[in-house]
């Protein structure tokens, strides 16, 4: 063999041998290395894995407020339902109240009958008709003349009092029923 020939074939063997030494060798120096880029995509790995922890905890957060929320809403909306319910109550009560204020029409022949008696007798009459109904008893004692339902009330007292009290406060927190209505 020619040692030019063996030249030619050892000159390109020794290449690849240095090139492929040269590329094992670590790197030194500028930071720009393919490994110093390694060590920052493993810690870009890390801060991009605690990010995603902390948005998966920030959303499993969201989830509980809205849970909660939609719980309030649900309760507010019943709360809301009971109070109209009780205040619906509330005005039929007070309705009832107010009618129960408004004296009944009353004869006025009836009232002239009670104003003739004699107070004493009268006042017998007012205790049972009061007994029997408490609203007619009012009416016609409101209806009749101031002077006239004095004497039958002075006769009254004695024979009750309670009942005399009870008279006078009725007359006093009652009206009249429109005429009108």
């Amino acid at each position: 063999m020619n040692p030019r020939y063996l030249l030619w074939i050892s000159a390109p063997i020794a290449l690849s041998a240095g090139v492929l030494w040269l590329s094992a060798q670590e790197p030194k120096g500028d930071g720009k290395s393919p490994a110093a880029e390694g060590v920052k995509v493993a810690e870009l790995a890390t801060q991009l894995q605690t990010r995603e922890k902390a948005l998966a905890q920030k959303e499993a957060d969201l989830r509980q407020l809205e849970q909660r929320l939609t719980t309030l809403q649900v309760t507010l909306d019943k709360d809301r339902g009971d109070l109209a319910t009780r205040e619906k109550a509330v005005q039929e009560a007070l309705t009832k109240l107010e009618n129960l204020k408004v004296r009944p029409a009353i004869d006025p022949q009836i009232i002239r009958t009670y104003e003739s008696m004699d107070p004493t007798a009268g006042a017998q009459a007012m205790k049972e008709l009061a007994g029997q109904n408490m609203e007619v008893a009012v009416a016609l004692l409101a209806g009749m003349t101031p002077k006239k339902a004095a004497k039958l009330m002075d006769q009254l007292a004695p024979l009750d009092a309670k009942l005399a009290g009870r008279l006078s406060e009725r007359v006093g927190t009652s009206k009249p029923k429109d005429p009108a209505a």
